[in-house]
Parts: structure tokens; sequence; C-alpha cells
């Protein structure tokens, strides 16, 4: 039995999968749900990655087997599709030990839905462990598993992810105790936490005489499935396994490897960090509106000098020089890759990097043998570094009616054939967005300004710098009301947003959700903003922490007013940064939105409810109904 994280049996006459992903903060509220549907207490029985990362692909939940049987199950959750006049073949499915339910994500059906599947186990704990995916590592649940059975397997032992371990001829229990499991496999000193990951049980075989007869099955599978196995912890410590590393990678799998995005960021903003202009309040109170101010001043004083344009490019390529002047092409997992080389220096090896990976890779090894010789030419001898790019077309786009139209991603780029930038896009077959520099892999991400590279026949690389643009002029009414808001409540939403109060009330992620909030709004608009806040609360955390956001805004501090006032001015930076956008897309039409780069820090401008809103449709088509 393996656990896979999928949510795709409940599906349309056409193949659409019904269900979507959970995200995290939706996981307890919805068990919730489903524990007053079924009598059932399943908020401590969540199994694999569910509720462990950012989002989940369907609810595993563990069901003890000796105290329901799945035919019970099935006959209550058939009794609630019937009262609600639906087919109950439709919303109940059964495979295996498991039932499947299409599930309201918080009991209501506008949040879409997950797919929920209950686990019949006889002995819960056990497979509660064994199961389990931990999040903080770059390994899945099952390649734990894999490597306990072949430490087992060594030892004359066998894994039964339902019994526990077992003698390997006979069969007969050993123990299902994961300490007694740890302390049999690893060492006498050894704990459960020493199974919780591969990392955690490399790391326990560091100074074992019988590692290598213990990992010999383990290489075998992770060689088998060209997965990067990672040996010794002196070359890849546990501490090193940080979260950042994890997210780059997650990234780049989003972008180059068409799995669903779990954010609107694309993968420049998720490196940089580059905020929208409006939410920089959430992010950073009085001084995020201070800084906003003055992001706004310098574009409006020099908009050509402080403007970058950001292209909506599809996938992620990362280019350049090693110190000793090898040119190297990658994409951004080989770009941060640890375990493995994945700095490919030919297209050879980029076609045995991708084939390393799940899916299906050809179009994507074809893409780079295409790129290779090109971008290799025209990256200088005595450049150093990488360049990071976004690409937009590999065949020169048509021309419509005077202009080229081409689409990379989600918008639709229409320009003049008669521009600077039309006459180039028509002489060139592959167009790249150039927008981020790095000195090494482990250098912090710089912003592009101008690029020095040769000219090649058929290649354009677009720097993301603005020319002969008029400035901007922000409205002077709505920054005067905004710096009044500010002047009268600035107190007020630093006290709202102070940490230390944020952690003793137990909600130091309010102003994560104040922005997770302005983001479910993007498909509607920003009306009654605040009012329905509370309402939105209700139905997205759990009612623990809802009751102690409710006693931290009705405190005696006046936080009323500041969440109030934090709004206030979000909504002014909004207009004030929507009036800007449009001074510029009259200049420069059909942009996915820009970059304004100033002494005091950068911001975006994009239109959240037509890019934004268009893009998280676009790569989650259930959003759409």
């Amino acid at each position: 039995m393996i656990l896979k994280e999928g949510g795709n049996i409940f599906k349309d006459e056409s193949g659409r999968v019904l269900t979507q992903r959970i995200n995290q903060t939706d996981v307890k509220p919805t068990i919730a749900w489903l524990e007053q549907l079924t009598g059932l207490e399943l908020q401590d029985n969540t199994l694999g990655s569910t509720g462990r990362k950012p989002t989940s692909g369907d609810l595993d939940l563990a069901v003890d087997a000796n105290q329901i049987t799945k035919e019970q199950l099935v006959a209550k959750l058939t009794q609630w599709a019937q009262s609600h006049n639906l087919k109950p073949e439709e919303w109940i499915r059964k495979s295996g030990i498991s039932v499947h339910l299409r599930t309201p994500i918080n009991g209501r059906p506008d949040n879409g839905y997950v797919q929920t599947d209950f686990m019949f186990l006889k002995d819960v704990p056990f497979s509660k462990f064994i199961l389990s995916a931990p999040g903080d590592s770059e390994y899945r649940g099952v390649d734990r598993n894999i490597l306990i059975n072949s430490m087992a397997k060594s030892m004359g032992y066998k894994l039964s992810q339902v019994a526990g371990l077992q003698d390997r001829v006979t069969s007969s229990l050993i123990t299902n105790d994961p300490d007694k499991i740890a302390k049999i496999l690893l060492n006498p000193r050894a704990t459960r936490d020493d199974l919780h990951s591969v990392e955690t049980i490399v790391a326990a075989l560091a100074k074992d005489p019988k590692r290598d007869d213990k990992l010999a099955d383990a290489r075998e599978h992770f060689a088998r499935e060209g997965v990067p196995f990672f040996e010794t912890t002196e070359l890849k410590p546990v501490t090193g396994y940080t979260e950042v590393n994890f997210l780059a990678r997650l990234r780049d799998r989003i972008v180059n490897q068409g799995m669903q995005p779990l954010v609107e960021t694309t993968l420049m903003e998720a490196d940089a960090r580059i905020e929208h202009l409006e939410d920089l309040v959430f992010e950073r109170g009085t001084r995020g509106v201070k800084e906003a101010l003055a992001i706004i001043q310098h574009a409006a004083e020099d908009t050509a000098g402080t403007t970058t344009v950001k292209w909506d490019g599809k996938p992620a390529i990362i280019w350049g020089r090693k110190a000793t002047g090898e040119f190297v092409l990658t994409d951004k997992s080989g770009f941060m890759a640890k375990g493995y080389d994945g700095l490919a220096t030919s297209p050879e090896m980029i076609a045995r990097i991708m084939n390393m990976r799940s899916g299906e890779r050809g179009e994507l090894i074809g893409l780079y043998a295409k790129l290779f010789p090109m971008l290799s030419a025209a990256t200088p001898q005595n450049f150093k570094g990488y360049m990071q790019g976004d690409l937009l077309y590999t065949t020169t786009p048509p021309e419509v009616a005077g202009a080229y139209v081409f689409k990379p991603n989600y918008v639709e780029y229409k320009i003049p054939a008669s521009s600077n930038l039309g006459q180039a896009i028509g002489a060139s077959e592959v167009g790249i967005a150039a927008h981020t520099y790095y000195k090494d892999p482990a250098s912090n991400p710089e912003p592009i300004h101008h690029i020095s590279l040769k000219k090649v026949p058929g290649l354009l690389v677009i720097e993301p710098t603005v020319k002969d643009i008029k400035n901007v002029q922000p409205s002077s009414k709505l920054i005067k009301e905004l710096r009044s808001v500010v002047h009268q409540n600035g107190q007020a939403i630093d006290q709202l947003f102070n940490p230390a109060d944020l952690r003793a009330a137990k909600i130091t992620d309010l102003p994560a959700l104040c922005k997770r909030y302005i983001n479910s709004r993007i498909h509607s608009n920003y009306d009654n903003l605040l009012p329905d806040f509370g309402a939105w609360l209700q139905r997205t955390v759990t009612p623990s922490k809802y009751n102690n956001i409710v006693e931290y805004l009705q405190s005696p501090r006046s936080n009323l007013d500041g969440i109030s006032a934090a709004f206030t001015a979000f909504l002014l930076l909004h207009e004030i940064k929507t009036d800007m956008l449009e001074q510029l897309d009259r200049q420069q039409p059909g942009q996915e939105g820009w970059v304004i780069a100033s002494p005091a820090g950068r911001a975006k401008l994009v239109n959240r409810f037509g890019f934004s809103a268009g893009n998280r449709i676009l790569n989650n088509p259930n959003l759409a109904s």
C-alpha cells in the first residue's frame, strides 16, 4: 500500500477533475466539518502530507476499522448526499481500503471541493507513523519507507505498512512500535524521530559499519527512479535542507514541469520577494506605507530609470558561465540542485538531468537543445555569473493586423510590427525576457537593468528596462488622503501588527491572512472589503483561531481602529497604483505588470483583477466555475 497525493477520483464526463488542492489553513476547518458529518474523530488522524505543506492534493484520513466499517461510513455519506438531492455515485466512491468523498472545502460548496480519502486501518497509531509524509524533507514519505525496508531486508526483516516490522521468512510480527523499530534497524539509542525522514535516517547511519548493506536496496531504487540520493551528512547535512531550498525546487517544478501552482506569484516574484505595492501595509505597517509612498515619489520623478517591465513568460531558464568560463544552461531546479550537478554544460547533460525527473520531458529536452548553441554564442567568454529569464516564444510570432502576437503564459502580447521592439521580434526566432542576475547559485538574486550580449541570428534577449517612457503623475489627492490616514491612525496600525502582541494572541499569521483575504477577492472586487473580512475568516480558519482574532480585534487597545485604517490604506494604495498602471499601459500596453525600484525598495504594479485573477483561473480551472 503506497499513499499517493492525488485527488483525481471524481471527474466529469469530459474527464475534467472536479476537485482541487486544499490550502493548509483550510484543512482543519474542513476536517471539523467531516467530523460533524460522520461522527468520527479525525483531526489527529491525518496521513501523508495532509496539513503539513502549503497545499495538499487531497485529505488522507485514517479511520479505525475496529470502530466502523466501510459500509457503515458509506451509508452515512449516502444519507447526507441524498438529503442534499445529490447522486451518491457522483460524490462517494470505494476502492481497496478506502472510501472517497467529494468534500466541500470548509463545508461550503462555493469554496470548491477537495477529495477526501477515508483509509480503514486496524492499527491507526502505527499507520499514522508509517504513512506520514514529512513536510521538512525533500523526499516523499514513500521514499522514507523504501529506505526503512532497505535496512529491514539487510537484517532479515520486512516492513508491512499495515502490521509493522515482520520476520522476512515467516511474516511473524516483530514489533509495531516505531521506537523499537528504530532501535532494531538503526542502533540501541535510536528513537522514532530518527526514522522521521530520509535525511534523519542517513544521519543516524553516518557511523554504522553496516551502512552500505543497509542502503543497498535504497540506492537501486533511487537510481531506477532518477531521484538524487544524498548519502552523506558531510556533503548534505540535515540542517542543509532548508525551506528556501525546498520552495525553490517546488517553484521550478510548478513553472517548468506543469504542476499546479500553489500561489499566484511567478518565479521572479517569489525569488526576489517583490510585494504588491498596496500589500506593503500588511507586510510592514506604517513603515510599509511610507516605503510605498517613497517608491511612488521616485517613480514620478524618474519613471524610465525606475521602472522595468514584468514579462509573463514560461518556462524559466538560467544561463551563464562558470568562473572557468564554461557555458551553462539549466533550469531553476538544476541551478539550485543539491546532491547532483545541475549546471548542464552540454545539451546531452541537460537531457540526462531531465530524464532523472518524472513526467514527460521530451519537449523540454528539445527546447534546451535548441537554446544551448544560441545562448552559448551570445554570452561573452569573459562573462561571469548567471542570468535568469522567461521564454516568450520559440518560433517567430505571427503578424496579425500589424502586430506580432504571442502568448507564452497568460498574457497575450501584441507588439506593433513597426516599433523598434516589433522589428527585433520579426527578425528573431527565439525570444527571452531576462530579469535576474546571480553571481553563483548560492548568491542572492539581483535585478537586471542592462545586458551586454553578442548578437546571434534568430535570438532576441529583451531587457526589462523601459526606454522612452514619460513620467507617471500619481494622484496628489489620493496621496494626501493616504498621508492623513497614516498621520491619524498610524499608531493603531502598528499596534495591530505588533509581533509580540500577535504572538501572545496566537495569531502571528494575521498579516498573511489579510493578504490571503485580498487575493480571495481578485475574482470580484474590493467592495465591502472590511465588512466581509469577518465572514471570510470564520469559514477559513479554525474556530479557536477565529475566536482569538475576534478577541484581539475587540480588545480595549482599539485594534478595530487599526484594522479599519490598514484596509483604508490598502484601498488608497490600490487606487494610486491602478492610476499609475493605466498611465504606463497607455504608453506600452499589453504587459503583465511593472516593477518599480527605488532607494526605499521595490514593489510590483499588477492588475490583480486582470492578470492575477486570470492566472489563477488558468492554473486552476475550478476557480472559474
